[in-house]
């Protein structure tokens, strides 16, 4: 139902908003004082823009695991990872809006 406040309840278990009072808790971690771990334990996609289709899949992932804190020796076999999961390795090193 519209107005019922899916949406921002996301943003705010995701860190985008700051809840205005109370807390919320994933695997036991607060979203207002261990974002990080919450971070670790969660992911949201949102439902518009969450891909520059001017970036190649490789720099998609690459900035997403950047993002997500992910040590930057690992990058590069993750990229290969999920290209290869997802199968889509042969595009990888295209622009994403080519991908439609």
């Amino acid at each position: 139902m519209n107005g019922a406040g899916k949406t921002t309840t996301f943003k705010m278990l995701t860190g985008d908003l700051s809840p205005t009072s109370g807390d919320a808790y994933i695997q036991g971690y607060s979203v207002r004082n261990n974002l990080k771990q919450v971070h670790e334990n969660v992911g949201y996609c949102p439902q518009f823009d969450a891909l520059i289709e001017e970036m190649t899949g490789r720099e998609t992932i690459t900035m997403y695991a950047r993002l997500r804190g992910i040590p930057e020796p690992e990058i590069k076999g993750l990229v290969r990872s999920l290209s290869q999961k997802l199968v889509f390795s042969a595009y990888i090193d295209n622009v994403v809006k080519s991908y439609r």
